[in-house]
């Protein structure tokens, strides 16, 4: 039977583009029944811009007004039930007052996928929204108007089959303390035999020879030791399957649990992480999940000797991208 709770609905989503998951976000929503409009949430897109957005934000605000103001000319006479922003570290207060005075009948919603402390004024755009959602539990301690959503597992990662090739795997963007992280992996791999896949991504060569003059990690590395094209969803899944377990490294300045998390153990594989609070959420296994020390990894010899398990069905059933997105409308079955 298709599931059509949402077919009465119209949406209206921002949200940075981040590997895919807006578009799995939204398609889901359709799937579901929703009429839905997707926008970049960010004004501008390019690794320059978006390292000086953490620096000096206003920097683009003239040009963020006028991107946002060429949106709702495209969209205002539409009638939406939820206007969702994603993170929304771009649009100001002037544009959020500007949407909540086209469309007032419109939930407004703003989901944070970083900490608090990763976007810069973000609680000064709090009064603009009817609901509010982080995934990162400290932050939901420290401000009760947050609502506790932690990510989503998607559909498509139950579907693959590979014969495991790699004791462990790991897949993402190279930045704060990974590359050292990795490293101490490497280096415990190399001691045991342990079979592994890398791919670590950066957004340009000019990052990297940057990086090679300024951070001592770097220094021993050559340009070809990194990834410079974004993999695929289907083919970052693909190596998840094929590994034992996965390395998820979180940013040292959040604590909520990444996509990636979510998404290894609903495939049934083992993780790797140094994520701490890992360890206060219902499905935490000792045997499933190995949090590591990022200035100091060890990893217990027999933690990959036995394969992993598949999770209960309350986990699949909490974390299902579905799931989520009924939890973050606010949306009864």
């Amino acid at each position: 039977m298709t599931d059509r709770i949402l077919a009465d609905k119209r949406i209206l989503m921002f949200s940075p583009a981040f590997f895919g998951y807006e578009d799995m976000i939204t398609g889901k929503m359709r799937e579901m029944g929703a009429e839905v409009d997707f926008f970049d949430e960010r004004s501008v897109t390019s690794s320059f811009s978006r390292a000086m957005l953490h620096v000096r934000p206003s920097f683009f605000r003239s040009h963020t007004h006028s991107y946002y103001d060429e949106i709702l000319a495209k969209i205002r006479k539409n009638d939406y039930d939820y206007i969702l922003f994603v993170k929304c570290d771009m649009a100001d207060e002037k544009v959020l007052k500007l949407f909540r005075q086209t469309f007032p009948h419109a939930k407004m919603i703003l989901l944070l996928w970083d900490s608090m402390r990763m976007i810069f004024g973000i609680e000064k755009k709090f009064s603009f929204f009817d609901r509010l959602l982080s995934f990162d539990r400290f932050d939901c301690e420290a401000h009760p108007e947050l609502i506790f959503r932690p990510n989503f597992y998607m559909d498509d990662c139950l579907n693959i089959q590979e014969k495991e090739i790699y004791d462990w795997s790991f897949c993402g963007t190279i930045h704060s303390d990974r590359l050292n992280v990795i490293n101490q992996i490497r280096s415990i791999s190399m001691r045991r035999g342990y079979r592994y896949d890398l791919y670590p991504y950066l957004q340009s060569r000019l990052i990297y020879h940057f990086y090679k003059r300024t951070r001592k990690e770097f220094r021993n590395t050559q340009a070809n030791d990194f990834c410079y094209e974004k993999t695929t969803f289907a083919d970052s899944m693909k190596t998840m399957a094929q590994s034992r377990a996965v390395v998820d490294i979180e940013h040292p300045n959040q604590s909520g649990l990444t996509t990636r998390t979510l998404l290894t153990l609903a495939m049934g594989k083992k993780l790797i992480t140094t994520n701490e609070d890992t360890r206060n959420y219902e499905f935490y296994d000792p045997a499933q999940i190995c949090i590591i020390d990022r200035e100091n990894v060890e990893i217990p010899e027999d933690f990959l000797k036995e394969p992993g398990k598949k999770p209960s069905k309350e986990f699949y059933d909490k974390y299902s991208l579905r799931r989520w997105i009924l939890d973050v409308l606010g949306e009864d079955e």
